[in-house]
């Protein structure tokens, strides 16, 4: 099982534009998990992953010059030409498409366990929330007719917060990208929203500020969720307006001190409102 979460990835046959694009590609995953980064040629040390472009013979000519050198590798990414044993990307030549591709490379060919957005020893378990005797007082958020969205581009990471969520709220919407989640932030009013940091298209920061411009939206509690939290990190989300950040796996007790602190049950709420009848909206 790998450990790290840093991998090298060399690139075959592309030309100036492209690798240009794999450069920002590259620069776009150092503030995610894992991160990718451009390999320097050596004989003795391999790449962990090798993108071909699969539309150049030449490309294809030194992708077995490499495999002599180093051995049969499994995590190869063609891109372009035709569908064949390794791992392949159609053109054109989609950042959100290739990051997809690359996370799901380095999990199944190299044994890469992702990041996840709850504490690992708590999965499985229930996330209701009873931590003191005033809560338990108190109706459930699952009976308050509680909405939520949650902006992430992992479905892991989604998957993992829809269990979470699955007992405290009786609506929650799932988005990919920001431009996605515009859409549901335009359409509805929530009562929290959790956003990943880094995003196709509009990221974290640029969503949280929407939420927080409009007049009608701005008391809604906004989360960042991040895997890698830097003091520089915690100033623009202040200055985005963020409410906290949490970072990512989140144990279940913060993760419940959170939505205590952020959320409050709506009055009125009516008890038949229970999370059997939850509903979750594009969680995929």
């Amino acid at each position: 099982m790998r450990s790290g979460a840093r991998f090298s990835a060399a690139v075959l046959g592309f030309d100036e534009g492209e690798q240009r694009l794999l450069k920002s590609i590259f620069a776009l995953s150092e503030n995610r998990t894992p991160t990718f980064y451009a390999y320097v040629f050596s004989r003795e040390t391999p790449a962990d992953i090798v993108l071909v472009n699969a539309d150049s013979p030449r490309a294809l000519n030194g992708w077995l010059v490499y495999q002599r050198l180093h051995g049969a590798k499994n995590a190869v990414i063609h891109l372009g030409g035709p569908p064949g044993p390794t791992f392949h990307l159609r053109r054109p030549l989609l950042a959100t498409r290739l990051l997809a591709l690359m996370e799901r490379v380095v999990t199944e060919a190299l044994g890469y366990t992702q990041a996840l957005a709850i504490s690992v020893e708590d999965m499985g378990r229930s996330v209701s929330i009873h931590t003191s005797a005033a809560s338990a007082a108190a109706p459930r958020l699952g009976q308050a007719g509680l909405t939520a969205l949650v902006v992430d581009d992992s479905l892991p990471v989604r998957t993992q917060m829809k269990l979470a969520l699955q007992d405290v709220a009786s609506h929650v919407d799932f988005a990919e990208t920001g431009e996605e989640a515009e859409g549901y932030i335009a359409g509805r009013r929530y009562d929290i929203v959790f956003l990943d940091v880094v995003l196709p298209g509009k990221d974290g920061y640029e969503l949280c500020r929407l939420i927080k411009s409009h007049p009608e939206k701005k008391s809604t509690p906004v989360i960042l969720l991040t895997s890698n939290s830097s003091p520089a990190d915690r100033i623009k989300g202040k200055l985005a307006g963020c409410d906290t950040y949490l970072i990512k796996p989140v144990r279940k007790a913060t993760f419940q001190s959170v939505l205590h602190e952020l959320v409050k049950p709506r009055a009125g709420a009516r008890p038949s409102e229970t999370a059997a009848g939850t509903r979750y909206d594009a969680a995929r």
